[in-house]
């Protein structure tokens, strides 16, 4: 019966063109407080203290990697240029021993042939 007089009082108040279509049981009232409750609100910082270790987490773990990407790549330039080195020495070597070796060849014919 109180349903009854709350719809006819709330009906009183709306103009006939919105009422065509108008339901009492839309008008639910919440049973529970709108505001948060003390659990709520701490459970709300805990996942945003912990949304925020993550953020730092990640930029921790991206500082690890450029750092990482910097050492291989200055490891990888350093080897190159001591491969870069050793081969040209390698290649001096090469050269010294192969005019040596054309020297002695040279001389070995000379007394061979008594030129």
């Amino acid at each position: 019966m109180a349903s009854l007089k709350l719809t006819a009082r709330l009906s009183s108040y709306f103009p006939a063109s919105v009422g065509s279509g108008w339901s009492p049981r839309a008008f639910v009232t919440a049973t529970r407080p709108l505001q948060k409750s003390k659990s709520e609100k701490e459970e709300c910082e805990k996942v945003t203290e912990a949304a925020e270790s993550v953020k730092e987490g990640a930029k921790e773990v991206r500082k690890t990697c450029e750092f990482m990407r910097d050492t291989a790549s200055s490891a990888a330039e350093s080897v190159t240029k001591m491969t870069k080195e050793v081969s040209e020495k390698v290649s001096e070597t090469t050269e010294n021993i192969t005019d040596a070796a054309k020297g002695t060849v040279q001389k070995i014919k000379e007394k061979v042939t008594g030129k």
